[in-house]
């Protein structure tokens, strides 16, 4: 689902995709997509009975993981 602006070119902060299409983005399985999601809470939204992904801002999660990696790890994964 993609919106556009005036000059009719897509805006990507509105744009929602299913999981298999955020998993393909980040050259993921579909399964590591879905337990990362839980995980790190990966923004979302229901759409009926269907779960979107905001690409903008599932990116920006993403960003943020890998940059202040550290603070998500628990104490099993650094001993």
């Amino acid at each position: 689902m993609k919106q556009f602006d005036e000059m009719g070119e897509a805006d990507d902060s509105m744009t929602l995709i299913s999981a298999s299409q955020a998993a393909k983005m980040l050259g993921i399985s579909r399964t590591t997509f879905k337990q990362l999601s839980d995980m790190y809470d990966f923004p979302r939204i229901k759409v009926g009975r269907a779960i979107r992904f905001p690409k903008q801002g599932l990116l920006d999660k993403v960003d943020y993981v890998a940059t202040n990696y550290r603070e998500f790890l628990s104490l099993d994964d650094l001993l």
